[in-house]
C-alpha cells in the first residue's frame, strides 16, 4: 500500500513495507505489515501507538539499524529521497547514515559513549562526514548545533562525559549530535519520556523551531498523542505492526476513523474533555507470531462485527488525505459510533 501523496515531492515514501524477524529460537516474527505513507520535505510526522506496536522497529528499519542475522524477509521500499534503504548494505547506508539520515535515542544514557566528552561525541560524527574542515570550524559547527538543540553556553560542558550531565542536557546532547550534520531527515524515538514535564515541553518547543527553521524532515515516535499534537503535521497510527490510520495530526484526534485511532485519543488525560475520565484499552497487543486473521484489532473492539473477526480490511481513502483499515470508518467517526 502506498501512502496517501503529501503535497510536496516526498523525502521519504514507505511503500507497503512488511518485515518478519527470526527470534532466538527460529521462531518467525511477522513485526511489520504493509506499512505505506510519505514525508514531504519540511514536514513533520508522528507515529503513535502502545508499546510493542512496531514503532521503534521501523524506526532502526529507516537507519538500517536492525541486526541483519534477525531479518528474515523485506518486502516493499523504504525510500529516502528516491533510495530504497532496505536494498543497500552497510557501506551504502553509512554514507547516509549520520549524515543525510539522524536518529535521537529515548534513552541517551545507553546511546552515548561514557568514555567520551560531550564535545568529542559531537565532533566524531562532524569530523566524519566533512573530513575537509579545520579543527576550529569542527569546533564551531559542535557549539552552533548544541545550541540550536537548547544547551545554553554549550562550551561550559564540553570537557563533561555524560554522567556529569542532567537528563534533559544529556538529550539536548543527543539532538545536538543529530542536527551537526545538518541531516535531511531526523528520526526521534520517544526523545521526552524520561524528562519531567517542564523539560519536556521547553525540548518539543526547541525540537519543533529547529525542525521548522532549518528545513528538517522529522519522524517523531511517542505513545503519547498529546506530544504528537504539539509537534507534528501528520499522523501514523500503528498497532501490532500494522498502520491502521494515517492522516493530518489534528483531523486524526479530533475525528478518528479506526476505534484503535479513538480508543488512544480516550486513553489521554489530555487530549479528553474537561471532567470526562480518561478510558484504558482493555486487553493487550497480540504477539507478533499469534495476530488474529481478521482486524488485528478485533479482539479488543468492542463493536467487532463478524467481518471484522474473519477478514482483514485493506487500505482505504474515506477522506481526502486520509487513510484507515477499517471495515466501518464512517460509523467511527459518528459521536457515539463503533469504537
Amino acid at each position: 500500500m502506498r501512502g496517501v501523496a503529501t503535497p510536496a515531492s516526498p523525502l521519504l515514501e514507505v511503500d507497503n513495507y512488511s518485515l518478519t524477524l527470526t527470534g532466538s529460537d527460529g521462531r518467525l516474527f511477522p513485526v511489520l505489515e504493509g506499512i505505506g505513507f510519505t514525508l514531504g520535505r519540511g514536514e513533520t510526522m508522528g507515529i503513535a501507538g502502545e508499546s510493542g506496536s512496531g514503532k521503534s522497529v521501523l524506526a532502526l528499519s529507516l537507519l538500517g539499524l536492525l541486526p541483519r542475522a534477525a531479518i528474515r524477509e523485506q518486502r516493499g521500499a523504504l525510500r529516502f529521497d528516491g533510495i530504497d534503504l532496505a536494498t543497500l548494505d552497510e557501506a551504502g547506508l553509512q554514507k547516509l547514515r549520520g549524515r543525510r539520515l539522524a536518529m535521537v535515542f529515548q534513552e541517551p544514557m545507553t546511546a552515548m559513549n561514557p568514555l567520551m566528552t560531550l564535545y568529542e561525541q559531537v565532533a566524531e560524527g562532524v569530523r566524519t562526514h566533512f573530513p575537509h574542515l579545520r579543527e576550529d570550524e569542527v569546533r564551531q559547527r559542535v557549539e552552533r548545533a548544541l545550541r540550536r538543540a537548547g544547551l545554553a553556553d554549550p562550551e561550559r560542558f564540553f570537557e563533561s562525559f555524560p554522567h556529569q550531565l542532567s537528563g534533559g542536557m544529556r538529550q539536548r546532547a543527543m539532538l545536538g549530535m543529530a542536527l551537526a550534520t545538518e541531516p535531511e531527515l531526523i528520526v526521534a524515538d520517544e526523545p521526552t519520556t524520561a524528562l519531567d514535564a517542564a523539560l519536556q515541553v521547553q525540548l518539543l518547543q526547541e525540537l519543533r523551531r529547529t525542525v521548522r527553521d532549518e528545513g528538517h524532515s522529522l519522524v517523531f515516535i511517542s505513545h503519547d498523542l498529546g506530544v504528537i499534537r504539539t509537534v507534528a503535521d501528520r499522523l501514523a497510527v500503528l498497532y501490532a505492526g500494522v498502520l491502521v490510520e494515517w492522516g493530518p495530526v489534528a483531523e486524526v484526534l479530533d475525528r478518528p476513523l479506526h476505534p484503535y485511532a479513538r480508543a488512544l485519543r480516550d486513553a489521554m488525560p489530555r487530549l479528553i474533555k474537561e471532567r470526562q475520565l480518561p478510558r484504558p484499552i482493555p486487553g493487550h497487543l497480540p504477539s507478533p507470531d499469534q495476530k488474529p486473521i481478521g482486524c488485528v484489532f478485533s479482539p479488543r473492539c468492542s463493536k467487532a462485527a463478524e467481518r471484522c473477526r474473519t477478514e482483514r480490511p485493506g487500505p482505504s481513502e474515506p477522506l481526502p488525505g486520509r487513510m484507515v483499515r477499517c471495515h466501518f470508518p464512517e460509523s467511527v467517526a459518528k459521536p457515539g459510533g463503533k469504537a
